[in-house]
């Protein structure tokens, strides 16, 4: 009679071109602890530990080849525990509705750019309301500046002072409100916001210049943990350089 696998402790990790990887939580686990206490709080440093390598993976930072055995391409359903399977499918379709908002941003600054360029202001309008109702986020904006670019002209659209020209500026100038709020800055004067947007951008494009197709897919949060390597790599290039 042949055995079934036993459950793995895994956390599970996605990257581009629809690759799925698992990270053992459980991997050199010592056989043996001094106490409860000492096998939960190593359980604890190697579960963060496990999250930062989903993050370094899901970023482009780490290959499964970098860790063998604690990396694993394609685990079988028969090794991921019911509650990492759950997670997982809802991170996923987390990532697909961000895939989809971030898709129809795009879009509809395109179909706005060329409907008030055609004097079609009722249409402009509507695509104006279709935007606010989008859920986007700062990784969203900094993967399409132009996007942002669009909108903040909006607040001086228009040259004459007929309705559909002053309806539109004020509909801009409020979207421009809600993308400052993204990125905490709400309080600040719009040029200021404008200009420290347009560094985070070129920071942006800099850090990720070399991901290719993983920058597509890159959330916030595993932006932020990019950022946070690259700037530990810098610093430390920095003072070997200095001594």
């Amino acid at each position: 009679m042949s055995r079934k696998s036993a459950k793995k402790n895994i956390i599970l990790a996605f990257i581009p071109l629809s690759t799925t990887l698992g990270i053992d939580v459980e991997w050199n686990k010592p056989k043996d602890f001094m106490d409860d206490d000492a096998e939960s709080t190593w359980m604890h440093k190697s579960l963060m530990e496990a999250e930062e390598l989903k993050l370094d993976l899901e970023c482009g930072l780490l290959k499964p080849k970098d860790m063998p055995g604690r990396i694993i391409v394609e685990p079988t359903s028969s090794l991921i525990p019911r509650t990492a399977a759950r997670r997982f499918e809802k991170e996923l379709l987390a990532r697909e509705a961000a895939l989809f908002v971030e898709r129809d941003f795009t879009s509809l600054c395109s179909q706005l750019e060329s409907r008030l360029g055609s004097c079609k202001f009722e249409e402009g309008l509507q695509i104006l309301a279709k935007v606010k109702r989008l859920k986007l986020t700062k990784i969203m904006l900094l993967r399409n500046p132009d996007c942002v670019r669009t909108l903040r002209n909006l607040r001086y659209f228009g040259k004459e002072e007929n309705q559909f020209e002053l309806i539109i500026r004020k509909k801009g100038s409020e979207l421009y409100e809600i993308l400052k709020k993204i990125f905490n800055t709400e309080q600040e004067p719009d040029e200021k916001f404008w200009n420290d947007f347009s560094e985070e951008v070129k920071v942006f494009n800099i850090v990720t210049k070399d991901l290719k197709i993983f920058r597509t897919a890159l959330s916030d949060q595993s932006y932020l943990r990019l950022l946070d390597v690259k700037k530990a790599s810098t610093s430390t290039t920095d003072q070997l350089s200095n001594n």
